[in-house]
């Protein structure tokens, strides 16, 4: 574990040496993710072992065609009960620039994303933006917490099965989708954003 270590470190310094400011940006953002396969352990060991460990992975739940998230094609979304017990239907937004997130109380890149969604979104309401996000705790409990000690405004709800098949047909977390006015996905964020790179997210309001 410790060379994949080393060697992650020694390929981000080679690489970020020759890289122009944004490429720099974009290496950091990717090689968070893999340094922390790399470091953290049993928690962080592969994509299927961190969702197992993090939210339990349904053990036959194969992503389902009818949820599939694909650039410029029209979304659609299974129903999400919100922590407060709220039902959350994306119809009920249409018209509205709708950003879906993922993310899990212990993953310290949403810990640094999240205030940053949450000042957006709070920023933005009155354009027209609705955040709802998608925690893959496996304990309710664990993530009211959070929302509690944040203060967030967006929803969150905890993913179910249908929930689960969504988020592991992608390596990551955060993950972020953006959904305009008419339905149709825009833009996909796979690990967190830099505060310029969310603001940038103005242009589809």
């Amino acid at each position: 574990m410790k060379n994949l270590e080393n060697q992650c470190n020694q390929q981000l310094r080679a690489q970020l040496t020759q890289a122009p400011d944004t490429t720099r940006r974009s290496l950091l953002r990717h090689a968070g993710f893999w340094s922390l396969l790399a470091t953290t352990g049993d928690f962080f060991r592969g994509q299927a072992a961190f969702a197992q460990a993090a939210g339990g992975l349904p053990k036959s739940s194969p992503p389902s065609s009818a949820w599939t998230l694909e650039l410029g094609r029209a979304v659609q979304l299974p129903k999400l009960e919100l922590l407060n017990g709220r039902p959350w239907k994306l119809d009920d937004h249409r018209g509205k620039v709708v950003i879906l997130e993922f993310w899990h109380s212990r993953c310290p890149f949403c810990m640094k994303q999240n205030p940053l969604l949450d000042a957006f979104f709070k920023e933005h309401e009155s354009k027209g933006l609705e955040v709802v996000t998608v925690t893959i705790d496996k304990k309710k409990a664990d993530a009211e917490k959070y929302m509690k000690d944040h203060g967030y405004k967006f929803g969150a709800g905890l993913a179910d099965a249908t929930w689960h098949a969504i988020y592991k047909s992608r390596k990551g977390l955060p993950q972020l989708f953006v959904i305009d006015r008419q339905g149709v996905l825009q833009a996909i964020e796979l690990g967190e954003m830099f505060p310029d790179e969310l603001a940038e997210l103005k242009r589809f309001l």
